[in-house]
């Protein structure tokens, strides 16, 4: 698990907002996995059932088991947002990732009065102090996981949304706006290969006579 989140914070920067909520879809998605691995939910069929659905495994971690708040430095915790106002609050067990906690620590607002007390309620969000999660992980160790959580080093550069909007304007769906994808991709193969490839987008009518000439020109 403590390689899978490095991984996820040294591949995609979490500080550039585009890129937010996909590294913490994938923080989510860890631990599903994590959870699913070491039989904690319990799936249709069991652990040995093919074929469920994993939008159901994600939907058991998020609704059944506990919510997700995950962070690469040192801030408060942004709980809910909501249009107009701050969301539902702190109602669900959840789950507090931070480099700067001892560990996973889990709260749940039913159970843990003193936690569930420190949330402050903004025009546009609650958030739960930091200090908060810090003290309630040393009065209850039984709720803290112990893990090393990866500081973000702000080098990552995978951008997941290319490759979304890659799949999105594929050739065959889309064989003027897919031409930009096609440009971009590296030589993976020899050069007469590659022309043999361009002259068959070419001939498809993928690409233009004149985008062929250019794309040729570019690989000499």
């Amino acid at each position: 698990m403590e390689a899978a989140l490095d991984l996820n914070v040294r591949r995609v920067n979490p500080s550039d907002r585009a890129n937010r909520f996909g590294s913490g879809a994938a923080v989510e998605w860890i631990l599903a996995a994590v959870a699913f691995s070491a039989g904690i939910i319990t799936v249709p069929g069991g652990h040995n059932m093919n074929g469920f659905d994993l939008r159901d495994l994600l939907g058991e971690v998020r609704d059944g088991l506990w919510s997700v708040k995950n962070q690469t430095r040192r801030s408060n915790f942004r709980i809910s947002n909501g249009l107009g106002g701050g969301g539902r609050g702190f109602v669900e067990s959840t789950v507090f990732l931070s480099p700067a906690l001892p560990g996973i620590v889990f709260a749940d607002p039913n159970h843990h009065e003193q936690i569930a007390s420190q949330v402050v309620a903004k025009a546009d969000a609650v958030v739960l102090p930091f200090r908060a999660v810090l003290d309630h992980a040393d009065a209850h160790p039984e709720c803290v996981a112990s893990c090393v959580m990866p500081k973000n080093p702000g080098t990552g550069t995978d951008d997941p949304w290319i490759d979304y909007v890659s799949s999105l304007l594929s050739p065959e769906r889309f064989p003027r706006l897919s031409t930009m994808f096609i440009a971009s991709k590296p030589i993976s193969s020899s050069l007469s290969d590659e022309i043999v490839r361009l002259a068959t987008l070419k001939s498809a009518g993928t690409i233009s006579e004149s985008q062929f000439d250019d794309l040729v020109k570019k690989l000499k």
